[in-house]
C-alpha cells in the first residue's frame, strides 16, 4: 500500500481569510477523511448538525457533565468560520469527518493540578512550544485567537508568499538576538503573544494587527497554508518554553488519533488545527511518550447539544478567548467580493442612521468610501479594513463625533445577530417546555436588547410576567424588571429583555429543580426558603414567588416566614422585611393569588415592629442612624398602603414617641417629625415646637444638625410653604458663634444635597429677602448693602450653589 499524503492546514480560528483559503485548499486536495481539532465526544453532534434544513449560524455546541455542570465547554461555529467549511465540505464530498482533541470527558476529570500525571510520563515537546494566546487558540469554547485586532487591507496571492518567504529566512537569520530576547525579561510578553516578534520583523508594533493584515484577507489562496506551517514550525523551535501540561495531553491525544486514521488505510489525510499546534502533530513524532502521557486518565460522562450563539458572544469583547473584535464585518468579509465590500459597508451604515431619521444620504456614502480609501492609501494598504471604515464614517456620516455612530459599530461591526437550532434536536423536559412556554406567550428569545410593555389586566401579559419571573428565580435573567414611570400603579410592568446564549446551561442546571418551568420555580422556591439565613430574605422570597404564580410555594413560603417572625426580636429585620409582604399584598389582587396567609402574617408584625421601634432608635451614632432610616421610610410608607386605621395609629404612636424622646438619634427623631408632617399627624404648630425644641442652645450642636437633615430629607418644600419653620431655622443659624458656625455648615450641607435646583434658589432668594416676600421687601435708609452682601457667599455655600 502507497504511504497516505497528510497535508495540515493550520487555520485562525473564525477567521474568514482561513475559511476561503481552506475551503479551496480542500476543494483542490480532495480528501477521503479531515481530521478537525474538536473534542471527540462532540463527533456525533457536529456530523449530523451541519446538513439540518432548519440550522441558522452562529451557533454553539454545548458539551456537560450532566451530574456538574459547572463543567461546560461552549465550541462557536459561524459562517466565516473555518471549522464550518469543514463541515460543510465533508457533507457536500462525501469525505469522513473525525474529532480529533482531547475529549471533553477526558479533559473534565483532569485535577485542578494536572501536573499530577507520574514522573516521567510528561515528556518535553521536542519545539519548546510556548503556553501563548496563538498557541491556546485549539480551545475552541474558551481559548484566544491568534489575532484580535481588526485591519482588512488585502494583500496579492504572489506578494503574500514572497514576503513571507522572507520573513522566514528573516526569523532564522536573526534568531541569537530573538532567543536572547526572549529569555531575558520578556519573557512575561513572549508567553503572551509570541506572534508579536514576527510582526516586530516586519515593522509592527501589534502582533494581532500583523496577522489580519498578513494572513486572514488573503482569501482564497490554498499556499498560505504551507506559509503559516513553516513560520510556525521556525517559531516553535526558537522560542523554547515550557508547553503547559493540558496542552501537552491534547497534542499527544491528536497525534494519537491521526495515527489510528492512518492505520485505517486513508490515502488523503487533510488536519485542520490552530496554527499553533499544526508543527507537532507528525504521526512518527512521540509514539511511546504519547501512549504514556494518555494512559489510565479518568473520565466523566459527556452530554452534548447544540444552541443558538450571538455575534456579541463570539465577539472578543464578551471575553470569549478565540473571539474577533467584528463578527458582523468578518461574516460581510466572507460573504461578498473584497472589490465591493467596502461599499456595501457604507451604505449599509447610512441606512442604519437614515432609519434613526439621521442625515445620510448617498452623497455621505461615496464620501465615506472615498475617505476610508484614502486612509488605506496612506497607510500602504491595497483596501480599507474595518479601521478606516469606522473613521471615515465617523468624519463623514457622524460629524466627528463617535457617539452619533454607537448604532453602526453594534450592527455593523459587532452585530446584532442570533443563531438557530433545529427543533427536534433532543432536549431535556425543561429546554421543552420553555420552548413551548414562548410560543404560548409569544416571546422569541432575541440577541438584540428591546423593552417590553406589560399590562397585567390582559391574559397574555400576565402569562408573560409569570414566565419571566420564574425564569429569574431559576438565575436566568432572561428579563429584568425596571420602574414603570408614569403608569397606571402595579397594573404596570416594564422589562428589558435580552437572550444570552449560555442561559441554556442554566436552563439544563435548573432541570434538577423540575421538568416545567413551574415546577422548577416552586422547588426552587422551597430550597431557598429552607436555608433563608433571616425574616427579611423569606420576605423577599415570598414577594417574587407570588409575582411569579407560584401557588404551590406559598405555603412552604409562609410557614418559614412564621417561624422566622416568631423568633425575631431585632427591630432591624421587621422593618426590613414588611415592605415585600405589603407588595404581596398589594399584588393579590392584580395577579389573582389568594393573600390571607400573607395577611395574617402582616397583622402579626406590625405590632411588634410598633412596639420596638421606639427603642431601636436610641443609642445610635450617625452612621448607625442613617442606615436605619431608609428603612423606617420603606416601612412607613408600605403601613400606609395597607389602608388599615388600627395599624396606623399604632405607627403614628410609635414615630411620636421617636420625635419626643430625648434619648432618640437626631437624624432618626427630625425623620420622625417629617414623616408625621407628611402624614398630617403633626400640625405646624407642633412641627414648629418640636424643631425649635431640637435646636435649643442646650442641644448638642451635632444633634441639632442631624436633627434637621432628617426633617428636611428629601425636598425643601417644607421650609418655602412653612414660614414659621424657616425662620426658627434661620434665626438658629444666626445665633450661633462664627466657630460653631463653621463646624456645622459642611454638616448643614448634607440637610440640602437632595434639594432641586429651583428649590435652593427660592431658598436663597428667601434668605437674601430676610424670610419675606419680594413685595414686602423695602429698603430703609439705615441699611447696609455692603455688609449685607459679605453673608451672601456663605449662604451659597450652605445651599450648595
Amino acid at each position: 500500500m502507497p504511504p497516505a499524503d497528510l497535508r495540515l492546514f493550520g487555520i485562525r480560528h473564525h477567521g474568514p481569510g482561513s475559511a476561503a483559503s481552506l475551503r479551496q485548499a480542500l476543494d483542490e486536495y480532495q480528501p477521503d477523511i479531515v481530521l478537525l481539532e474538536c473534542p471527540a465526544d462532540g463527533e456525533a453532534a457536529v456530523q449530523t448538525i451541519i446538513q439540518h434544513p432548519d440550522l441558522r449560524m452562529p451557533v454553539a455546541l454545548l458539551l456537560y457533565n450532566p451530574k456538574q455542570y459547572q463543567q461546560a465547554s461552549f465550541l462557536p461555529f459561524a459562517t466565516f468560520s473555518p471549522e464550518t467549511q469543514v463541515l460543510r465540505y465533508c457533507h457536500e464530498h462525501g469525505a469522513h469527518l473525525r474529532c480529533m482533541d482531547l475529549p471533553a470527558a477526558l479533559r473534565f476529570a483532569l485535577p485542578d493540578a494536572v501536573e499530577d500525571v507520574p514522573a516521567g510520563t510528561s515528556p518535553p515537546s521536542p519545539l519548546s512550544p510556548v503556553d501563548a494566546r496563538n498557541k491556546r487558540e485549539g480551545e475552541l469554547d474558551s481559548s484566544t485567537s491568534t489575532g484580535g485586532e481588526e485591519h482588512t487591507a488585502e494583500i496579492p496571492a504572489e506578494g503574500l508568499i514572497k514576503e513571507e518567504l522572507e520573513l522566514e529566512d528573516q526569523l532564522k537569520a536573526s534568531s541569537p538576538s530573538l532567543l536572547g530576547r526572549g529569555l531575558g525579561g520578556e519573557v512575561p510578553a513572549l508567553r503572551r503573544d509570541p506572534i508579536s516578534y514576527l510582526a516586530e520583523l516586519d515593522g509592527y508594533a501589534d502582533g494581532e494587527r500583523w496577522w489580519e493584515l498578513r494572513f486572514e484577507h488573503s482569501a482564497g489562496h490554498a499556499d498560505t497554508f504551507a506559509v503559516v506551517l513553516n513560520m510556525m514550525t521556525a517559531l516553535r523551535e526558537e522560542l523554547a518554553m515550557p508547553e503547559s501540561p493540558e496542552t501537552l495531553l491534547r497534542e499527544a491525544f491528536m497525534r494519537e488519533t491521526l495515527r489510528n486514521t492512518l492505520k485505517q488505510g486513508y490515502q488523503r489525510v487533510a488536519v485542520v488545527c490552530g496554527a499553533w499546534h499544526a508543527p507537532v502533530l507528525q504521526p512518527d513524532l512521540l509514539k511511546r511518550e504519547d501512549k504514556a502521557l494518555l494512559k489510565g486518565l479518568k473520565k466523566v460522562s459527556i452530554e452534548a447539544t447544540w444552541i443558538p450563539w450571538t455575534y456579541e458572544r463570539l465577539s472578543y469583547s464578551s471575553g470569549y478567548g478565540a473571539g474577533v473584535l467584528s463578527p458582523a464585518w468578518y461574516e460581510l468579509l466572507f460573504t461578498e467580493p473584497h472589490t465591493e465590500v467596502v461599499t456595501h459597508w457604507m451604505v449599509r451604515a447610512a441606512r442604519l442612521l437614515r432609519g434613526q431619521d439621521l442625515d445620510a444620504s448617498s452623497a455621505h456614502a461615496i464620501e465615506g468610501v472615498r475617505l476610508a480609501e484614502t486612509l488605506a492609501a496612506v497607510r500602504g494598504r491595497a483596501l480599507p479594513g474595518i479601521e478606516e471604515l469606522q473613521e471615515a464614517a465617523v468624519a463623514i456620516l457622524g460629524g466627528g463625533y463617535e457617539e452619533a455612530l454607537s448604532l453602526v459599530h453594534r450592527e455593523l461591526v459587532i452585530g446584532v445577530c442570533m443563531g438557530e437550532v433545529p427543533a427536534e434536536l433532543p432536549a431535556t423536559p425543561l429546554q421543552q417546555d420553555l420552548a413551548q412556554q414562548q410560543r404560548l406567550t409569544r416571546l422569541k428569545p432575541e440577541a438584540a436588547a428591546r423593552t417590553l410593555d406589560l399590562d397585567l389586566r390582559k391574559e397574555l401579559d400576565l402569562g408573560r410576567s409569570h414566565l419571566l419571573h420564574r425564569l429569574r428565580l431559576l438565575d436566568v435573567p432572561w428579563g429584568k424588571p425596571r420602574r414603570a414611570q408614569g403608569k397606571a400603579g402595579t397594573f404596570h410592568e416594564l422589562w428589558d429583555l435580552q437572550w444570552q446564549p449560555d442561559y441554556a446551561l442554566r436552563v439544563l442546571d435548573a432541570g434538577r429543580w423540575g421538568n416545567t418551568i413551574l415546577d422548577a420555580a416552586v422547588g426552587r422556591a422551597r430550597q431557598q426558603a429552607t436555608e433563608a439565613p433571616d425574616l427579611e430574605t423569606v420576605s423577599q422570597l415570598l414577594e417574587e414567588a407570588l409575582q411569579a404564580d407560584l401557588g404551590p410555594a406559598i405555603a412552604a413560603l409562609v410557614a418559614r416566614l412564621e417561624t422566622l417572625s416568631a423568633g425575631t426580636r431585632d427591630v432591624t429585620h421587621l422593618l426590613a422585611a414588611l415592605p415585600p409582604l405589603v407588595n404581596v399584598l398589594r399584588y393579590g389582587n392584580v395577579r389573582r393569588t389568594e393573600t390571607a396567609q400573607v395577611a395574617q402574617v402582616v397583622h402579626h408584625l406590625v405590632p411588634r415592629l410598633c412596639i420596638g421601634l421606639p427603642q431601636a432608635c436610641t443609642g445610635l451614632d450617625y452612621d448607625a442612624a442613617r442606615q436605619l432610616l431608609p428603612r423606617i421610610e420603606g416601612t412607613h410608607q408600605a403601613i400606609r398602603l395597607l389602608q388599615e386605621a388600627a395599624q396606623e395609629v399604632d405607627w403614628y404612636a410609635a414615630l411620636a414617641i421617636v420625635l419626643r424622646n430625648p434619648a432618640s438619634s437626631g437624624l432618626l427623631a427630625g425623620a420622625a417629625g417629617r414623616l408625621l408632617f407628611d402624614a398630617q399627624q403633626l400640625s405646624s404648630e407642633a412641627a414648629g415646637m418640636a424643631l425649635g425644641l431640637a435646636l435649643t442652645p442646650a442641644q448638642p450642636t451635632a444633634y441639632a444638625t442631624a436633627w434637621i437633615e432628617g426633617f428636611l430629607s428629601g425636598s425643601g418644600q417644607l421650609l418655602l410653604h412653612h414660614r414659621p419653620l424657616f425662620d426658627l431655622l434661620d434665626q438658629w443659624l444666626g445665633e450661633l458663634n462664627e466657630d460653631s458656625f463653621r463646624e456645622i455648615v459642611p454638616l448643614l450641607r448634607r440637610a440640602f444635597t437632595d434639594f432641586s435646583e429651583p428649590e435652593r434658589r427660592q431658598l436663597l432668594e428667601l434668605a437674601v429677602q430676610g424670610g419675606k416676600p419680594a413685595a414686602a421687601l423695602t429698603v430703609t435708609e439705615d441699611f447696609d448693602l455692603e455688609r449685607g452682601q459679605r453673608v451672601l457667599p456663605i449662604l451659597r455655600e450652605l445651599l450648595g450653589f
